[in-house]
């Protein structure tokens, strides 16, 4: 049997304090800043669902594609056709995946950051993944951003651990504060995030989102790979983008 090698990518989806948290990073997460953003046209409408506990209604929450992260921190550096660029972009990928969901009758609230998504769920964020990164082939990158994944593995309560993924990867102690800015949790995968900004450097977590490949997966030949494991990393055409959404839609 082969052992999986494990992926950290961005969770395709977020909540507004993660946005918000991009935009005022040393600032409380507030509704004011989600206004603000709206205002300049810089956040998209989401995704509104209702959360449920036994059956009991638990409250109302929205997802955002993920590409409003960059809109808010272009927004925050002053690049504001930038980041309306990928204001968007993220409507349309909001489009896609209510679509997504209608065809796998699936609610938007089995696609919460850090939660343990089920089959029905990872037939949404596979291809949501892949057109958020056909999307962002296409959009001018944030720049003198580095962004690294990895897991949140320990933490002594004042300090955590992040360990980078892949074999040689590094440790790096972060402050407990930022790892409960960001929602997570000891055990959560995670993207490091640093933006290099002139005299100063802003960091921050995001959630990310665990996949696991076999090395057999990882070598397979891309021609032969069905048209779901194919990752875009070129702006998708309307036929090519129609093909994938017919074949997700099938299944």
């Amino acid at each position: 049997m082969v052992a999986p090698m494990l992926d950290v990518q961005a969770w395709p989806v977020v909540h507004w304090r993660d946005i918000v948290h991009a935009f005022r990073p040393d600032h409380a997460a507030g509704e004011a800043q989600v206004k603000t953003l709206r205002t300049n046209q810089v956040l998209s409408d989401g995704i509104r669902f209702t959360r449920r506990n036994s059956h009991r209604l638990a409250g109302i929450g929205t997802l955002y594609s993920r590409l409003n992260v960059g809109a808010a921190v272009l927004h925050r550096r002053k690049d504001k056709d930038a980041a309306r660029m990928y204001c968007a972009a993220a409507r349309k990928i909001e489009e896609e995946l209510m679509t997504l969901l209608k065809h796998q009758q699936l609610d938007a609230s089995e696609l919460e950051p850090t939660a343990v998504p089920s089959p029905g769920a990872w037939r949404v964020l596979r291809p949501l993944c892949e057109l958020t990164d056909a999307s962002l082939a296409s959009l001018p990158p944030v720049p003198e951003e580095e962004c690294i994944p990895g897991i949140l593995q320990s933490t002594d309560g004042r300090k955590v651990r992040f360990a980078e993924a892949g074999p040689d990867g590094l440790d790096h102690e972060l402050p407990y504060a930022m790892m409960e800015a960001a929602g997570l949790s000891v055990g959560d995968p995670a993207l490091l995030l640093s933006e290099f900004t002139g005299a100063t450097i802003i960091t921050r977590l995001q959630p990310g989102l665990l996949v696991e490949e076999t090395e057999e997966e990882q070598n397979a030949d891309p021609a032969a790979a069905p048209v779901r494991d194919l990752k875009f990393h070129q702006p998708l055409d309307e036929d090519v983008r129609a093909a994938l959404f017919a074949k997700f839609r099938s299944e």
